[in-house]
């Protein structure tokens, strides 16, 4: 079965392929949840405008993108994290927390695309990774400093 993808789709394509699959995995996976339409002569001619729109929105958005990447390539974020005498420290820094001290920064940037192997639970300098699109990545420093309690 001819389809057109309206998504990116792992080991299959980008949005507006059209690629041959078996019917079953188009009618049991692909169309149910919007990954992909049947390519029917009218659903390919309307391919050609659907092209046009996205391309304009993909332009927009790595305008966007661009501005944020210089943005966080000229930034360094500091905050701390509470230790006890031992060095053991009390809770960590999560994605959503280095979220908010960019929004600090002045810099919007949504806590599902930092990405961190793990919570920060010790204080020094980090190399935070921010998953903006799917082929652009950029990093900036968090410096964290103990605050003794």
């Amino acid at each position: 079965m001819k389809i057109i993808l309206l998504r990116e789709v792992e080991r299959l394509g980008k949005p507006f392929d059209v690629v041959d699959v078996k019917d079953g995995y188009a009618r049991n996976y692909l169309f149910p949840r919007k990954l992909a339409i049947m390519a029917t002569p009218g659903n390919i001619r309307g391919l050609e405008k659907s092209k046009k729109r996205f391309s304009k929105r993909e332009s927009a958005m790595e305008a966007m993108h661009q501005s944020l990447i210089d943005q966080l390539n000229n930034v360094s974020v500091k905050t701390t994290i509470k230790t006890g005498i031992d060095g053991k420290s009390f809770g960590s820094i999560t994605s959503s927390d280095i979220s908010k001290l960019l929004k600090n920064e002045g810099i919007e940037i949504d806590k599902k695309h930092i990405v961190l192997d793990e919570p920060i639970k010790r204080p020094g300098v980090y190399d935070i990774k921010v998953h903006l699109h799917e082929q652009t990545n950029v990093q900036f420093k968090l410096v964290v400093l103990e605050e003794g309690v």
